[in-house]
Parts: C-alpha cells; structure tokens; sequence
C-alpha cells in the first residue's frame, strides 16, 4: 500500500490525461501526414484525372511555376476572388454578430427563443443553402423584388459584377449566428466587478464597452476569427450550387479552382499544387492570427 502511494505521488498529473489523448492523437496524425506526404507528391508530377499512378511523369516545381508564373494561368485571380470573399464576409459578420451580442446580452424577454432560432441557418445543409440563396437572387427572386419595390431597379446577381457579392450576402446570412452564438457566451461570462466598479466611478456604457468588454472579449474575438477564417478559405459547396464558379471566374475562389483544375480539365498536378497552396495561405494566416491572438492576450 505504501509503495502504491508512493507510485501515485511520483506520477506526474498531466500523464493520465497524456497517455488517453495520445492514441486518438496517433492516428489523425498519421492520417494527416500520409495524405500530406501523397497531395505533395501528387503536386510534382504530370497526371490526367483518372489514369494510374504508374503513368505519370516526374515534373518537380514545374506546376508551381505554372500557378504562379504562367500568363495563362487564373490562380492569381482565384486568390484575388478569395480575398474579397473573406473579407467581405469576415468582417461584417464579426461586427453585425458583436452588436447582436450586446443586444441579446441584456436581460430581454424571448431572448432563449431568439437565440434558438439563430441556430437555424448554421444547421441547413449548404447544398440547401445554395439553391435557396440562387432561388433568392434570380432575376424574379425575393431579393429582386424588394430592391425592385424600394428602388425601381431590377439588378442581375448572376452577372459578374454581383454574382460574388450575393454569395458573400449568403455567407453572412448563414454564419453570422456563429458569432452571434460564442461571443454571446464570451460576453455572458465576464466578471462582473470591473463593471460594477466603472458605473460606480461615473463611466458610461460607452467608456466601459471601450474599456472593459472589447480588451476582455479580443481574445475570443480572434480565436472565433480564426476558426471561422479556416472554414470560409476552404468553402465550396454554397458557391458551387450558386453559380458554379461562373460567370466565367467571377466567382471561382481557391476551392472552386482546384476542382475546375482536377476534375474538369483533368489536371492533377496543378490541382495538387493548388491545393497545397491553399494549404500553405491556410496555416499562415492561422499561425499569424494565433500570435496575434497570444499578444493580445498577454498584454491583457
């Protein structure tokens, strides 16, 4: 009995919950590298979709230089629609998410009701998604038909110039309600003290949103930006459904890209190569936001 207590004492805290994660760790692991390992592998050869493996021919960096450098090439432009896409949807669902936070974070009638109901758009399928969002911006569609009766102009969303912009309007409709959700929880959890105490000394609700709830919820903010940017560099299916990429490029983001690439020209290399770029812009910018993120963390 004495030695088993001794054993206990010795054996660090962290090694229980070590030696369960492990095994589950292992495996995605494994998984991940092998598939790592054959997209890098696949990215240095010439293959047409759908021949073996045994036929292709060694290429090195050669559909790299191709992506990046080829006049022909529409990855640049890919990367440019991406761009505009995240930001056109990141950005307004933080801030319209943060301000319906606030909202529901006061003590209101009907606010469980409301917040159930915001689940709503995150729990459809995206395929569904897109054909109500393609139903909507039709040429005879709901959104037609208000902007027709407010301002006597019937706008085309399936040309270039708006076939984006109504999937990024999509966009913030669906995922909008994932901010909403966690910063609500964020905000719900804060001490209340530091708040007590500024009412006491006269600071308004502006002063202590300024200086109390924003420097308290950043770090949540960012970790929530972080999970969210990976999700939308990587979404296909809402876009796909909607307009397919078209018209023409306007709107073929880094996924829709790679499809066209692999599975409409046949072009596994390249599409490989693509893939592994959209990896490469994917882990930067969450290495990036995860910094970001610590600093501000620290510093609070």
């Amino acid at each position: 009995m004495a030695t088993d207590r001794k054993l206990r004492r010795r054996r660090p805290p962290w090694l229980a919950p070590a030696l369960l994660i492990v095994p589950a760790f292992l495996v995605v692991f494994a998984l991940a590298a092998y598939s790592a390992v054959w997209l890098l592998q696949l990215s240095m050869v010439k293959l047409t979709f759908g021949d073996p493996f045994r036929t292709a021919e060694w290429a090195g960096l050669d559909n790299y230089q191709w992506l990046l450098f080829n006049e022909f090439t529409t990855f640049w432009a890919s990367l440019r629609v991406t761009a505009v896409y995240v930001v056109g949807t990141l950005v307004p669902e933080l801030i319209i998410g943060f301000l319906i936070a606030l909202l529901l974070n006061r003590k209101m009638r009907g606010n469980s009701i409301f917040t159930a109901a915001l689940i709503i758009p995150m729990v459809l399928m995206p395929s569904m998604v897109g054909m109500v969002g393609r139903l909507y911006f039709s040429p005879y569609g709901l959104i037609n038909y208000f902007t027709e009766s407010l301002t006597g102009i019937r706008h085309n969303w399936y040309g270039a110039d708006l076939a984006l912009w109504a999937a990024v309007l999509v966009d913030i409709w669906e995922w909008t309600p994932f901010f909403i959700l966690i910063l609500l929880a964020g905000l719900q959890t804060l001490p209340v003290e530091p708040f007590e105490a500024a009412r006491v000394d006269g600071a308004s609700r502006l002063q202590s949103f300024i200086h109390l709830t924003l420097p308290l919820m950043l770090p949540l903010v960012m970790t929530t930006l972080i999970l969210r940017l990976m999700d939308v560099l990587r979404l296909f299916d809402v876009i796909f459904v909607m307009f397919g990429g078209g018209p023409g490029t306007a709107t073929t983001t880094l996924p829709l890209y790679i499809y066209r690439t692999t599975l409409i020209q046949r072009d596994v290399g390249r599409g490989s190569a693509a893939s592994v770029m959209l990896i490469i812009i994917i882990v930067s910018l969450t290495v990036i936001l995860i910094k970001l993120r610590d600093r501000i963390r620290y510093e609070a």
